[in-house]
């Protein structure tokens, strides 16, 4: 057998029915190939296990495992699978080739995404998760680089190599960290066991990346990167991009909670809230502790019954704050009715006293 490249010498021209075609990539466990399927003639994307991890078993473990969760799923919105074997010393699946590009060139590409185009894509990954959950199969590495969009705007979720497969084995155990540090969850960072809210919060720093290009939590090293998952609070996005739907920024903070109990609890709750997006609808003022010192009022989506936000530190008394920037009008009702209302104590007290002045001026003239 000839070698295809000098680079991948260790990798024939053929494997089985397979001819090999050209490289598309290649990530710590293997290479994947375009292929030809003969003789159907179809192109697949071949993943190839390097001889060289023959001798690890972690290696072994893993492929076997992104195989079985992939075999798994059938969904417009994941990667098929349509072969898993071996063929002399080589262990490889085949899957679904996408003609198109990943979500990580999309994000960095020269023309910035719309919101459209970002929600879009953020329900189709929505919908890819909440097949894979209802498959007791959870990706565990949910990152731009793991999404394929082809020509036809169609995402496709991909990578399932670190997958956790509920009924199957798992190579890793409970206080090892394991994923991408700035996509990972707070509780991956600290390896505690994960679960579907794991991949949701992944998803919140995707979604963050698309309206921004960035995510919220980078550093110089992996160690620091997962120490701000764990301990630090994601800046709004509307500070890097003023123009975010108000609604849209409030999922993927939700998305971003540190304590699963405020976090999505469901794959399918964060997909309802998106289909309720209007991407019209502006953040014009920011939230909590990024708050602006230049506040406006913005106006409720029609239709949408929104929560309202509150930021103690400044205060909520209405009655005060609007004394402050129209003036105090001793002839207007609603001036008397509001002042009894807050201040009946104080008033009662004051007529008391006054009643007693009254009757010592009646009683020592």
């Amino acid at each position: 057998m000839s070698n295809k490249s000098e680079n991948f010498n260790w990798l024939p021209e053929r494997i089985g029915k397979y001819k090999i075609e050209k490289v598309l990539g290649m990530g710590g466990m293997g290479v994947i190939y375009t292929a030809k399927q003969e003789p159907l003639n179809r192109t697949v994307a071949l993943k190839v296990l390097q001889p060289m991890s023959g001798h690890s078993e972690e290696a072994k473990k893993r492929f076997e495992i992104e195989a079985q969760a992939v075999s798994r799923l059938e969904h417009q919105n994941i990667v098929q699978l349509y072969e898993y074997g071996q063929e002399e010393s080589y262990t490889f699946f085949a899957m679904q080739f996408i003609d198109g590009e990943n979500l990580s060139q999309r994000i960095h590409g020269k023309k910035v995404m719309t919101f459209g185009e970002m929600i879009d894509i953020s329900k189709q990954i929505c919908r890819a998760l909440r097949y894979a959950h209802g498959k007791e199969v959870i990706h565990r590495d949910i990152k731009p680089q793991n999404v394929l969009i082809d020509k036809g705007g169609l995402a496709h979720l991909t990578d399932f190599g670190i997958a956790k497969v509920f009924s199957g084995g798992d190579i890793t155990m409970t206080g090892v960290a394991v994923g991408t540090p700035e996509y990972m969850s707070p509780e991956q960072a600290e390896g505690r066991r994960p679960d579907a809210q794991t991949d949701i919060y992944s998803l919140g720093i995707l979604m963050y990346e698309m309206a921004t290009k960035s995510p919220p939590f980078t550093g110089e090293n992996p160690v620091s990167i997962a120490y701000k998952q764990v301990h630090e609070i994601a800046a709004p996005p509307s500070i890097k991009r003023k123009d975010i739907p108000k609604r849209l920024e409030l999922i993927i903070l939700k998305a971003l909670k540190k304590d699963k109990g405020k976090r999505y609890a469901t794959i399918d709750e964060m997909l309802n809230d998106l289909d309720s997006v209007d991407v019209d609808e502006k953040v014009e003022r920011q939230t909590l502790s990024f708050l602006s010192s230049k506040k406006k009022e913005s106006k409720p989506t029609r239709g949408i019954k929104e929560k309202r936000i509150t930021d103690r530190r400044m205060g909520d008394r209405r009655f005060g704050r609007n004394a402050r920037q129209t003036g105090i009008n001793l002839f207007c009702a609603e001036f008397w009715i509001e002042s009894w209302r807050t201040q009946s104590l104080s008033i009662v007290l004051w007529l008391m006293t006054m009643l007693i002045l009254l009757l010592h001026f009646v009683n020592h003239p």
